[in-house]
């Protein structure tokens, strides 16, 4: 893809040594990788490089914010990021992507893209559980919180939920059923 060209790394015509490049990515980038989770984003991107006559060292380093969607209230919200990613990418015979941390290019390759790396690095640091911060901190109880298990405090949460349903009215019918089921056991 044309859009893709800007993140080409030209190492042919390098020195031997450090490099560094720096990019700015915002939800354009993730459409170019078919990924419509992110609305808005904001990240600015350090790509160091180390060129050597055998290999070539890169050290990815991502900073910023992506609007993202809470896991528990599906509520937006900004979650900041900061992440990592380092990868050697040597020469031989075709190209192989299977592990991680090691690519290998052809020998006659001169330059590498790397919009796969900084793509995989912005995913890999996002948190695996996306909890907005007025939840976590206690200030907002998600509406849905009753239903959902191993969240925050039982104890806490549950009592908050009580007392918002006990200031409810409650239809009686439903209280007989719940009685009900609260006589059995």
């Amino acid at each position: 893809m044309k859009a893709l060209k800007s993140y080409d790394i030209k190492f042919s015509g390098l020195k031997n040594g450090k490099h560094q490049y720096r990019f700015h990515i915002d939800q354009d980038f993730f459409k170019l990788f078919d990924n419509d989770e992110f609305d808005q984003c904001d990240i600015d991107i350090v790509v160091d490089f180390n060129k050597n006559d055998q290999l070539l060292e890169f050290s990815i380093h991502n900073k910023g914010s992506v609007k993202v969607p809470c896991d528990i209230s599906g509520e937006e919200y900004n979650q900041a990021i900061k992440g990592k990613l380092d990868f050697i990418v040597k020469f031989g015979d075709a190209y192989n992507d299977d592990r991680d941390d090691l690519i290998i290019i052809p020998y006659n390759a001169h330059l590498f893209n790397i919009a796969q790396q900084i793509y995989e690095s912005v995913i890999l640091s996002l948190p695996n559980k996306r909890i907005h911060p007025d939840i976590a901190s206690g200030k907002k109880i998600a509406d849905n919180a009753k239903y959902i298990v191993n969240y925050g405090d039982e104890s806490e949460t549950l009592s908050k939920i009580e007392t918002k349903e006990e200031n409810q009215t409650i239809d009686p019918r439903w209280a007989a059923l719940k009685k009900i089921l609260t006589d059995k056991k």
